[in-house]
């Protein structure tokens, strides 16, 4: 029998939807296998830190193969990178959902300043931030890749309480309120320590009066 090739604009709905069909159970079945690996990667790091965690330990958190893990990520600090960057997300949409709360835009810069704080303050954050973002830091890989459009997206949710406030130039303060506080969780992240209340208490203070005065 004669094999008829058919052009892409020739195959019936039906079987275009059935092709989709299969694709979507692929791509779901392959984001549950990876965020399995991103949580124990998580779990791991954070158990051995400052230690970095070990593909094996990772594995077998995960309860899947060495040729799973590999099928997703070409080595361990690509997965670092991957739960890094997935933080970040999460971070974006908490400090989002803070700044939500407040009516004024200098409180919603507050719940900005205490919120990405929370991240090296608060124990169970804080140990994840230590042991997940330390090697991506040191390794210098997160703004190599897509991390540094995530960090911006941190520093851009300033924008608008900024030009509420009357700021000329929101969008250069919002990046330089964003190097400032991060740069201060770099430092501690880096270190393995924790601010002091009095060091959160007066960023915050710092930040709202370079924002407020004038």
């Amino acid at each position: 029998m004669e094999t008829v090739r058919v052009q892409q604009d020739e195959v019936p709905d039906s079987v275009r939807a059935a092709v989709e069909r299969g694709l979507s159970r692929q791509q779901r079945d392959a984001l549950t296998e990876v965020d399995q690996i991103l949580d124990a990667a998580l779990r791991v790091a954070e158990r051995v830190a400052p230690v970095e965690p070990r593909v094996a330990d990772i594995v077998a958190e995960a309860g899947t193969s060495n040729q799973t893990f590999y099928r997703y990520f070409p080595g361990k600090h690509d997965l670092l990178l991957a739960v890094a960057e997935r933080g970040l997300v999460r971070v974006r949409g908490y400090l989002a959902t803070r700044m939500a709360r407040q009516a004024e835009p200098a409180d919603q810069v507050v719940a900005w300043v205490e919120g990405l704080l929370a991240q090296v303050t608060r124990p169970g954050a804080a140990r994840q931030s230590t042991a997940v973002m330390r090697p991506v830091v040191l390794a210098g890989r997160l703004r190599e890749a897509a991390g540094l459009t995530l960090l911006d997206q941190l520093g851009a949710l300033l924008v608008a309480p900024l030009t509420t406030l009357g700021r000329p130039e929101p969008d250069l303060d919002a990046r330089v309120l964003q190097d400032v506080v991060l740069g201060t969780l770099q430092r501690h992240v880096v270190r393995g320590t924790t601010p002091t209340a009095a060091e959160c208490d007066h960023l915050v203070r710092f930040c709202v009066h370079a924002t407020t005065a004038g």
